[in-house]
């Protein structure tokens, strides 16, 4: 785990440095014209940045289409499928049929190019990405005339400048540059995300409860009781169980449990024995922990430990982009 402050509370660099996700870049896309299309859902956390004009879009479930403009970012985690057309009427009747792109990683809709949008998939180890995929929205609209959205307007630039270029180095910075617009995206969301949103990510926002979630991934082996996790919210114990369940979906020692497996199920992985698991998060009865592991994760820590093991092409990664389709 990444050693910090809990005083800084920092519980979205605990995740991501957990998480271990990478992004990839899928590509370019350029419409114009009138075109409507529906992308596949892939069950990936995807990413679409606009760098030029603008169109409608909706993802199942939506009352109405939204307009999405040049400097915004869209993120979605893979559970509704998102629709983008030149106009809003277009939406119900978008087509499915693959966009094959070209030799530079440029896919075309319609004919024209009033419209530019960068496209990317968040790539996570499998036994992880359940994780994430519980605590994002369905989407994230992060507009690009906010003050928290500034970043992304010089990250857009040097990627798209990247992407024309061949520069030495090219391949490596895309990545970097794609990697930082997800978290900077995700940091924009955090600032302006609503106590409404599906998903507990939004509880990161939440500057008491995100002293709370560094204590407990600072210390995860620590016998936390709630009385003492309040303490350090400024919190009555009621009003941060209310709160964080609120925010969370989970009351804290709940959430307490579910990361403590998380770190354990990753242990597992790595070759420790059970018992060095169990250890490694706090628990000194390996039966204990065997039944927190089996109700979290939904199967016994040795089954766990013995599939990893026979798992000989290595970490399981989701959310890889398609090499021929948008």
């Amino acid at each position: 785990m990444r050693e910090s402050s809990i005083t800084l509370a920092d519980p979205l660099s605990d995740l991501l440095d957990f998480l271990q996700a990478q992004c990839d870049l899928s590509g370019r896309v350029v419409a114009g014209g009138t075109w409507a299309r529906r992308f596949a859902n892939l069950d990936a956390i995807k990413f679409c940045a606009v760098t030029e004009g603008r169109c409608w879009y909706s993802i199942d479930g939506m009352s109405e289409p939204a307009p999405v403009e040049a400097g915004d970012v869209l993120i979605t985690n893979g559970t509704r499928t998102l629709t983008l057309a030149s106009a809003a009427r277009l939406i119900p009747g978008a087509t499915t049929t693959p966009v094959v792109r070209d030799a530079d990683n440029q896919y075309q809709l319609g004919h024209g190019c009033d419209f530019t949008m960068l496209g990317g998939t968040v790539k996570i180890d499998a036994d992880r990405q359940t994780l994430l995929l519980k605590g994002l929205p369905p989407l994230i609209h992060v507009r690009g005339n906010t003050d928290e959205a500034e970043p992304l307007a010089w990250l857009l630039k040097q990627l798209v400048a990247e992407m024309k270029g061949r520069r030495p180095g090219r391949s490596i910075v895309i990545s970097g540059l794609a990697q930082l617009l997800f978290i900077q995206t995700l940091r924009a969301y955090l600032a302006q995300a609503s106590d409404g949103d599906e998903g507990w990510l939004k509880g990161f926002g939440d500057q008491r409860l995100a002293v709370v979630l560094s204590s407990i991934h600072g210390e995860p082996a620590r016998n936390w009781g709630l009385e003492e996790l309040a303490k350090k919210a400024g919190m009555s114990r009621t009003s941060l169980a209310v709160r964080f369940r609120e925010m969370m979906g989970v009351p804290p020692l709940a959430y307490l449990t579910q990361w403590r497996m998380y770190l354990a199920s990753h242990e597992l992985r790595a070759g420790a024995s059970i018992s060095e698991a169990a250890a490694s998060v706090g628990y000194t009865s390996d039966s204990a922990f065997s039944n927190a592991f089996k109700r979290v994760m939904a199967v016994a820590p040795g089954q766990y430990r013995r599939t990893a093991r026979e798992e000989s092409e290595g970490p399981r990664m989701t959310g890889k982009a398609d090499t021929r389709e948008f």
